[in-house]
């Protein structure tokens, strides 16, 4: 590759969009992955992805795919439905015409037998305890429990499940195991069974695909009428009603290394912090698609997504957001930042928001004319995880023009006379005034006319200037020592 050919590489990747840049997108056209539809992701320790799809299972390492179809006929033109990997780097396969397969890098184990004995032919999903035994739920089969040397199979016509076609497993730090099915959620402890749905509960759709627990053991659910927070006492659901959240059918969960919760729906992708929402969609990122059917998480937090038709999707950035407000706590809409090298502007709630590439080091500062911000700036080493909340609080908004000269002598030293500062809150229709003193009086003159006059305004007094016309205003500000014009632009 000639040095002229690699400027030219360079500069393309200089010019495309950030967005471009940090969500990647594999297909059947553009790589080896086996099928467009994703049904499950998982990582192992040195960093690989295995990838299930409808034509079978694959590996990602780097830039390298590996089809182990080749290696085993049975995942040939397979639906690969769930992935896990164990404390020994153990590939769990779940399929749906030969249950559980599993992988050590080199051999094939397979459990034909039992496969059969059980009727796990359609194994939906594999969660595994601290003791390293493996639970596994299967579609039409019910629920069954493997200890590394025997099987036992729960169903609902001999045990207190609520259905047997089940959808998820997942297994909180006191060994509880939380089932996910068609009918509501199923809790074991190995001897007793609890079982909520929307008539015991505040779920609010008895279809739950699936569960993820967090550091706090509290659970969070999916189903297809919202997401569910449950800490073991209380219900909290977040719905399209009352949340940012994009969609009330919600497909997979995960959560990353810093705590924060990846939610894939029928709408797009989230994230959740337990306070803060980002959503992302096809209109403000990377995502080409917006019905995300799983998602999972490496070690650097970088997030694959898996979809029906459009392949797997990489977002190896992370989200920077935060806010612009006034000195009176009022957002600031339409102004400009600058974050690292590209100018983002706030929307009408004065947030602001971009994507960065992991391990950026990154300045975030506000560029207004005439205002002064606190903080000035936020520097941002080495990102790997969401920065949310990054806001900025103006201390002073100035509109200043060429002042004229006192009328009379001042009595005090120029520099306290001078300090004529206008405060515009354009938004909401008013302005302020602040000068050396407490009270002045204020002439408000358009290019035609004398707009108002205030003979005794009170320093800091709001004045409406909400139906004034568009344009420029002279307003002059008069005690009985100096007078001060500045002038006002109103844009809308």
């Amino acid at each position: 590759m000639t040095k002229r050919t690699l400027l030219l590489i360079l500069l393309v990747l200089l010019q495309l969009p950030l967005s471009a840049q940090i969500w990647t997108i594999y297909n059947t056209e553009n790589s080896k992955i086996l099928g467009n539809t994703v049904l499950a992701v998982d990582v192992d320790s040195r960093g690989n992805k295995w990838v299930g799809t409808n034509e079978g299972m694959c590996k990602l390492s780097g830039k390298a795919w590996t089809d182990y179809s080749m290696f085993n006929e049975k995942l040939k033109g397979q639906y690969v439905n769930c992935l896990i990997i164990d404390s020994d780097d153990m590939l769990w396969i779940g399929t749906d015409d030969h249950g559980v397969i599993l992988f050590d890098g080199v051999h094939w184990e397979e459990h034909t037998a039992d496969t059969k004995r059980l009727n796990m032919k359609f194994v939906r999903d594999i969660a595994i305890d601290t003791r390293g035994e493996k639970w596994i739920g299967v579609t039409l089969g019910g629920f069954v429990h493997f200890d590394g040397k025997s099987w036992k199979k729960y169903t609902h016509k001999d045990s207190d499940l609520l259905s047997d076609f089940v959808l998820c497993v997942a297994i909180d730090k006191d060994d509880m195991k939380w089932i996910g099915t068609n009918e509501g959620l199923s809790v074991f402890d190995g001897n007793t069974w609890y079982n909520y749905t929307p008539k015991n509960s505040k779920l609010p759709s008895d279809n739950i695909p699936s569960i993820v627990v967090d550091n706090n053991n509290v659970k969070w659910i999916a189903t297809l009428g919202g997401l569910c927070r449950h800490d073991g006492r209380t219900w909290e659901i977040y719905t399209t009603q009352n949340s940012p959240i994009p969609s009330n059918q919600v497909n997979d969960l995960a959560l990353d290394n810093s705590g924060v919760l990846w939610i894939a729906t029928t709408k797009g992708l989230a994230a959740f912090d337990g306070n803060n929402w980002v959503v992302y969609n096809k209109e403000n990122s990377g995502l080409p698609v917006e019905d995300i059917k799983n998602i999972a998480v490496d070690k650097k937090n970088n997030r694959w997504l898996g979809t029906d038709f459009s392949g797997l999707i990489s977002f190896t950035g992370f989200t920077i957001q935060g806010k612009l407000i006034d000195e009176n706590g009022m957002p600031m809409p339409n102004q400009k930042l600058i974050i690292g090298t590209a100018e983002v502007y706030t929307d009408n709630d004065g947030v602001y928001r971009t994507e960065v590439a992991s391990g950026s080091n990154i300045v975030v500062a506000p560029e207004v004319e005439g205002v002064v911000f606190y903080p000035p700036s936020i520097t941002i080493p080495k990102i790997n995880a969401m920065n949310l909340n990054l806001n900025f609080e103006a201390t002073r908004q100035t509109v200043v023009t060429k002042e004229d000269e006192p009328k009379t002598t001042p009595t005090t030293t120029p520099s306290s006379v001078s300090k004529v500062v206008i405060t515009p809150y354009l938004e909401q229709g008013y302005i302020t005034i602040s000068f050396n003193g407490d009270v002045a009086e204020v002439e408000i003159k358009s290019a035609t006319k004398v707009m108002r006059t205030i003979p005794n305004y009170r320093r800091g007094s709001k004045i409406n200037i909400s139906k004034y016309p568009r344009g420029a205003y002279k307003i002059t500000v008069r005690t009985a020592q100096w007078e001060k014009t500045v002038t006002l632009n109103k844009k809308h």
